[in-house]
């Protein structure tokens, strides 16, 4: 039997996009040729604008639009921006519109309806059928709120007596009983046109709105409206606040004994085909990207779907306004950043043991795991910094050399960040999403609280001698934080060289002679020396970790003091590692 020649694979957005400016025919006849599923794919795996005119190519252009799911309709909608987004809203379904208007259309909880008149035009734009199915799918409170937004209403019920409305009366009015002025003569042809059709295709919806926003007070409408908002979202799993802070919730007793758990693919029913996006949003070097990458078909779907809630976990929790990607994005690198990070803690960073844990566990379930790991060092620099000994310091973890000063600040914070030296664009933390950021901070922490060990007891130096550093009217340096680990120790060695008792500012009279004194410390042995000391400690573990941090400051102190020439002109201004009256 002859072999068969295996389909061929699907052509890229790209690739298609370029052969259909090249070729129009024959890139129309090569995405047809394509299953439905296969051009969906093909779809997801574009962005924004890339997407929309894939999708504008095919001649069943609108069943494709209405095969995306909500969230990635929305995000291809706002991708593409409110300017050019019209024709996928032409040809979205009803569901994928509430959805976009639900998600854009607030703030946190409050309703927007601003927010709403940036869509609604383009409603307008794709028909009158358009325009009718959305008010047939759209709740009567928020009707009611746009309406009273866009007009006021005044009702007029003529007597017997009094036939003829009064000359004060707007001038507006379909039916002779209500009487609309407009409030923005921007909107006023489009609102009218709301209300045209509102009236003669649904008039029983037209007078109960009019009614509703007449009479009902705008906290019960919002209040109702919301309700029913937010049971939508669920069905599309858009998660309220409160459960989305479950991701940062202590993990559940047993949760992380993952062997003992089923497969996820026997208990979890099939998902719809999702893009990558939320995957890539982390180095691709890490976990989560690479079983993206890895998994196709039904698995991948699976926990593409998983990703997409972890994702919007991140926005609900950490408040992102879904009406501007930036902040998603970070929000939902936040949540995703916790998942991967989970993972690297259950697997101990073994790859084959991430699949497994995935193929089991949860992600949010994994998410906690990550908090949890996130919290614990949260909850030691805290300890460090407000009870141990920089809570003695005058200045606190000012004192910590850089990049110790960064790591502890960005751990100390109620949401604690990475810190991170090259983010660039004035940047310097962001999210923890792996198990090496852990890792550094930990390390960060330990250094930390070791200085205060190797200050306090092993050099013996006392509280208030480092406290009488900060004291004086003219010091050098100037702001107190700037006054380092490496000054502390620095002015102590200089003292030390030249026969000052305690610990104190170098005199200015001296501080020549102290530069000279401390440079010919430092190149004859004082490195070592200490060493030396530090080696009689009985824990070989402390002995090292004290003898790093003093090489660190004692080579900070070579760099800087080799540069002076102590014949000539010095300015305490410019001498870091001293602290010095000016």
């Amino acid at each position: 039997m002859a072999n068969q020649t295996p389909p061929s694979p699907a052509p890229g957005p790209a690739a298609l996009l370029k052969l259909a400016q090249d070729d129009p025919r024959r890139a129309e006849a090569v995405w047809h040729g394509l299953s439905r599923e296969q051009r969906l794919r093909t779809v997801l795996a574009a962005k924004g604008v890339e997407r929309e005119r894939l999708i504008v190519l095919a001649a069943d252009s609108r069943e494709l639009a209405q095969q995306l799911p909500p969230d990635e309709f929305a995000t291809t909608v706002l991708e593409v921006g409110p300017e050019d987004a019209g024709a996928l809203i032409e040809l979205c379904s009803d569901e994928q519109l509430t959805y976009l208007l639900d998600l854009t259309g607030w703030w946190k909880e409050n309703f927007a309806p601003e927010r709403y008149q940036i869509w609604l035009p383009m409603i307008l734009d794709a028909g009158a059928k358009r325009l009718q199915r959305w008010l047939a799918n759209t709740d009567m409170e928020v009707l009611a709120l746009l309406l009273r937004h866009w007009v006021r209403i005044v009702k007029f019920l003529p007597s017997q007596e009094q036939q003829e409305p009064p000359d004060d009366l707007p001038e507006f009015t379909i039916d002779g009983v209500y009487f609309f002025e407009f409030v923005d003569p921007k909107v006023q042809g489009f609102v009218a046109q709301v209300l045209v059709l509102l009236k003669s295709e649904m008039p029983e919806a037209y007078y109960r709105t009019l009614e509703a926003a007449l009479w009902e007070q705008t906290a019960e409408l919002q209040e109702y409206a919301n309700r029913w908002r937010s049971g939508r979202l669920a069905d599309h799993g858009f998660p309220t606040r409160l459960e989305a802070l479950e991701l940062w919730a202590a993990p559940a007793p047993g949760e992380s004994a993952w062997q003992d758990l089923p497969p996820k693919a026997s208990v979890t029913e099939r998902a719809a085909p999702r893009s990558d996006r939320l995957s890539a949003m982390l180095p691709e070097q890490e976990f989560l990207p690479a079983l993206a990458g890895e998994l196709t078909g039904e698995a991948g779907d699976l926990l593409r779907a998983e990703l997409a809630y972890i994702a919007s976990c991140g926005v609900a929790a950490l408040e992102a306004d879904p009406a501007h990607p930036e902040e998603v994005e970070r929000a939902a690198r936040e949540s995703l950043g916790l998942v991967n990070l989970g993972l690297g803690v259950l697997s101990g960073g073994d790859p084959v043991k991430a699949r497994e844990v995935v193929s089991r566990l949860s992600l949010a379930a994994l998410a906690r795991q990550g908090a949890a790991a996130v919290r614990d060092l949260n909850r030691r620099a805290w300890a460090l910094a407000k009870e141990g000994w920089l809570s003695r310091m005058p200045t606190g973890l000012h004192i910590l050399e850089p990049p110790l000063d960064r790591w502890l600040a960005g751990l100390v914070y109620a949401r604690p960040r990475c810190y991170d030296p090259n983010l660039g664009q004035n940047r310097e933390y962001r999210a923890f999403i792996n198990l090496a950021d852990v890792e550094t901070a930990d390390s960060a922490i330990k250094q930390a609280a070791f200085w205060g060990t190797l200050l306090l007891e092993l050099l013996a130096l006392k509280v208030e001698d480092i406290r009488g550093l900060y004291q004086g009217e003219h010091l050098s340096p100037e702001d107190p934080t700037d006054i380092k680990l490496s000054h502390v120790l620095g002015t102590w060695l200089a003292r030390r060289e030249l026969g000052l008792e305690g610990l104190a500012p170098i005199p200015a009279a001296r501080l020549r002679e102290a530069v000279t004194a401390l440079q010919k410390a430092l190149k004859h042995g004082l490195e070592d020396e200490l060493a030396e000391s530090l080696r009689a400690l009985p824990d070989p573990a402390q002995a090292s970790l004290a003898g790093r941090a003093l090489r660190g400051v004692l080579q900070h102190l070579s760099l800087e003091l080799a540069r002076l020439d102590p014949e000539g002109e010095m300015d305490p201004r410019f001498i870091a590692g001293l602290v010095v009256e000016a």
